[in-house]
């Protein structure tokens, strides 16, 4: 099949969160299968337009900046169906399928169906109710849903993430189930493999070698849950004093949670490190000892994925697509996104470490089985086929 993949970011282009990854990984499983694979995202500084890496043919397209999000995202996907157009042109071949990710490239998928009758597929990794921490906001929000709502609508089949996902479209836009499928995030867990020494990690970031690491990963927004994390922290601290809670990542919530952990006084066993990728990421979870998946609102969670290839428990949100593939008591625990049940689990972890380590390791073996991008590189082909 020749497929296009159309998304705001990649790791070969502009990388901003988890759906960077999926694309880069769902492109390379695609063309391992066998597939011309062309993905057309967005142009980044001193990038080429054009660039061929491991097999996957990628298109930067440059596109307006706009005061307005949702104009210039609009601008971005006339851009890129344009590349699309001039790539069939050149190539003198048509598209097999046009597949868009969320409400970021829909109205690219939308112009294909329309313009040159290209099957549209779309998959959605969450929408702007979860976002925004399971509320309905105006103005900007108002036509995000509108966009999201028309991509569903267009679509001819729509992949989500998780059943809890699929479920939330069907209550938010009325998505016919028989139109979904669900395939799950996969994960590289070979890239957490090798031998690593945590304790000069630690100490760069304030921790002793011998310290327990609580680590958070993920964007600083109520939809992560953060704040609820946070608040567990003075109960926490008793439980078991010597822990410390890394938060890695950034958002609009962070400098709301420095404050809030002086005036809890607890800022003395917090550790903010910012937004870390690549390596620096892996790290992190390598030295970890418990990720913590606190949630509101969470499609899938593949910062459990990450935490599970590095050996390492969860405990996570039962909000969503945690609940669904989390075995609880097994690879992790899985709780309310509430202060006091969160903190009676998290204690349960800290207080027994032989159990945590087990839990890790059978998270390891649940990725290495279930969670490989080959495996839904080909549930994604069957989906394209249908």
């Amino acid at each position: 099949m020749r497929i296009a993949l159309c998304a705001w970011e990649s790791l070969h282009s502009i990388a901003v969160g988890g759906l960077a990854v999926h694309v880069t990984e769902l492109a390379a499983g695609l063309e391992r299968a066998g597939h011309e694979v062309h993905v057309f995202t967005r142009r980044g500084p001193l990038q080429q337009a054009y660039e061929r890496i491991y097999g996957v043919h990628y298109h930067r397209v440059a596109h307006a900046l706009h005061q307005d999000f949702v104009a210039e995202i609009l601008d971005l996907n006339r851009a890129m169906i344009n590349a699309v157009w001039q790539t069939e042109d050149y190539l003198r071949a048509e598209f097999d399928v046009v597949h868009c990710h969320d409400w970021l490239t829909a109205s690219a998928g939308e112009w294909a169906k329309k313009g040159r009758n290209r099957k549209f597929i779309l998959t959605m990794h969450s929408t702007d109710y979860g976002r925004n921490g399971n509320n309905f906001y105006e103005g900007r929000c108002r036509q995000i849903r509108d966009l999201e709502w028309r991509g569903s609508y267009e679509a001819a089949k729509i992949i989500t993430v998780s059943a809890a996902l699929g479920e939330e479209l069907a209550w938010i836009y009325q998505v016919p189930r028989e139109k979904m499928t669900v395939i799950y995030n996969g994960v590289s867990y070979h890239h957490f493999d090798g031998p690593f020494d945590p304790g000069p990690l630690k100490m760069q970031i304030g921790i002793g070698p011998w310290e327990p690491m609580v680590l958070f990963s993920g964007r600083m927004t109520q939809q992560k849950g953060p704040d609820i994390l946070m608040e567990t922290l003075p109960e926490l601290r008793g439980a078991n004093p010597k822990a410390r809670y890394v938060f890695m990542g950034d958002g609009d919530m962070r400098w709301r949670l420095q404050q809030r952990a002086k005036e809890l006084r607890v800022d003395e066993i917090c550790r903010f490190v910012g937004h870390r990728t690549g390596q620096g990421l892996v790290e992190m979870f390598q030295a970890a000892d418990v990720v913590a998946v606190p949630s509101r609102n969470e499609p899938f969670g593949l910062v459990i994925l990450e935490a599970w290839s590095a050996g390492k428990p969860v405990v996570a949100t039962n909000h969503g697509g945690p609940n669904e593939f989390v075995w609880h008591g097994v690879t992790g625990l899985k709780t309310a996104p509430k202060v006091p049940e969160l903190t009676g689990s998290m204690a349960e972890l800290l207080s027994d470490w032989d159990r945590a380590r087990w839990m890790g390791q059978n998270g390891r073996a649940a990725v290495e089985r279930a969670f490989t991008w080959d495996r839904i590189a080909a549930e994604t082909l069957n989906v394209y086929r249908s």
